[in-house]
């Protein structure tokens, strides 16, 4: 017996293995023939190339291992088990399921042993009760050799399938046709997107100043992001996804009767859980495919103009930012606005209390308590403001006109997502009082 072989059996194979074996193996063709007349719903399942060619293939490649194993009473040596693992590997590239395989190679064992109960004599019960654990016993051999082949096979392929998801995402937003790499990596596409633009919080880890220790606590963020069950079905959420952020395109499920809010928020969560950091973006849901990548840069517009926002929701549709989306939009008036706050710009601390007098509903002895100030300071504030700028923001004119034009200030392009920007920058004069 070579070195890292076991027994099939505790009990030695009785005298007349042998020659029953004998008698099988001259049977050997028969066998390799009724492999391919096999109409059991596991073979029907397979593709007839399979069935009628591979399958009497890999019967006549492992007969001779297997009744090399019965003779010895000894399990398939590794170079014995090299046809099993390659077939498992094509069988998981294929696509074919491992209970499948599984069964389809049982179906192979219990030919075996069909043919071996046939031929056997009266007085070979000894042989016939060994052959039967004997066979057992290799069975387990095989299926384990199967499932360990198989599953690392898979492994690889969904890595693979994993870059090709971020590829095909890319395609889809991009309005490239995505199709064929999606048919060659069997993502199955579908006919509507929930699109969400995520913000992803870095980790204490990606915080470090090593470059190397960010990049592998990026990596590790990703890889616990990317093992949800979503990214992994047949009908995946396509995504863009680095450590700080991305793209999801979420399948429609025309069956389903949840809102988009909740499919959303729940995967979110999900993946919020996963790396135990702050999440937000920006939804629009359910577009055809070809209206993906006007609907993935307004949700990365929703999603920049959420830092503003005053609550503490994690997604944020259109109909959340409506205002700031639109005050924001190119043009004069856009531009004038931007022109409100610049006599306030040699001043920040103008501007800051600005944003706290709206904030506090122009409630002057809520700003001075927020502020810590004494209630004359605010109003001291207020008519600096007005003389500087020419509007008085303590009246209906002045409210509009500042809070628009805080809002485009603080929705400027070069704001973070992550942390919003005051609308001036630099360190102006102090504010008179």
């Amino acid at each position: 017996m070579e070195v890292g072989m076991t027994v099939l059996t505790p009990t030695p194979p009785p005298a007349g293995t042998g020659d029953l074996l004998n008698r099988l193996q001259g049977r050997a063709a028969e066998i390799i023939k009724h492999s391919s007349w096999d109409t059991s719903e596991v073979l029907r399942t397979l593709p007839p190339e399979i069935r009628l060619t591979e399958v009497p293939w890999v019967a006549r490649r492992n007969l001779s291992a297997i009744f090399r194993a019965l003779r010895d009473n000894a399990t398939p040596s590794d170079d014995e088990l090299r046809p099993a693992r390659a077939i498992a590997v094509q069988r998981a590239d294929e696509g074919v399921p491992l209970s499948v395989v599984i069964r389809n190679w049982q179906r192979g064992f219990e030919g075996f042993w069909s043919e071996a109960a046939s031929i056997a004599r009266p007085e070979e019960t000894a042989e016939i009760a060994y052959l039967g654990a004997a066979l057992i016993s290799l069975f387990g051999a095989y299926s384990a050799t199967l499932v360990d082949a198989y599953e690392q096979e898979k492994v690889i392929l969904d890595s693979e399938k994993s870059s090709a998801g971020h590829l095909v995402a890319r395609m889809i937003l991009d309005g490239q046709e995505a199709r064929p790499y999606a048919d060659r990596f069997r993502i199955e596409l579908a006919a509507e997107y929930h699109v969400l633009a995520l913000a992803i919080a870095s980790t204490p880890e990606e915080q470090v100043e090593d470059a190397t220790g960010r990049l592998v606590a990026g990596r590790r963020k990703m890889r616990r992001i990317l093992s949800l069950p979503e990214f992994h079905r047949t009908n995946p959420t396509l995504t863009t996804l680095g450590p700080a952020g991305g793209h999801l395109l979420m399948p429609v499920d025309p069956n389903s009767r949840s809102s988009a809010d909740v499919v959303a928020g729940a995967l979110v969560e999900r993946i919020r859980s996963s790396v135990d950091v702050p999440i937000r973006a920006g939804l629009v849901e359910a577009v055809p495919i070809a209206d993906v990548p006007s609907a993935g840069t307004l949700a990365s517009e929703v999603l920049r103009l959420s830092s503003a926002h005053r609550s503490e929701r994690t997604i944020y549709r259109l109909a959340d930012v409506a205002l700031a989306y639109q005050l924001t939009r190119p043009g004069p008036a856009s531009e004038h606005l931007r022109s409100v706050l610049e006599p306030l710009e040699p001043f920040p601390d103008l501007i800051t209390f600005l944003q706290d007098y709206l904030r506090c509903d122009m409630d002057r002895a809520r700003t001075a308590r927020t502020l810590g100030v004494h209630p004359n300071t605010v109003n001291n504030r207020l008519h600096k403001v007005a003389s500087l700028c020419g509007i008085d923001p303590a009246g209906f004119e002045g409210v509009m006109a500042f809070g628009a034009a805080l809002i485009v200030a603080n929705s400027t392009p070069e704001a973070s997502p992550d942390s919003p920007r005051r609308p001036a920058g630099g360190r102006g004069a102090p504010v008179a009082e």
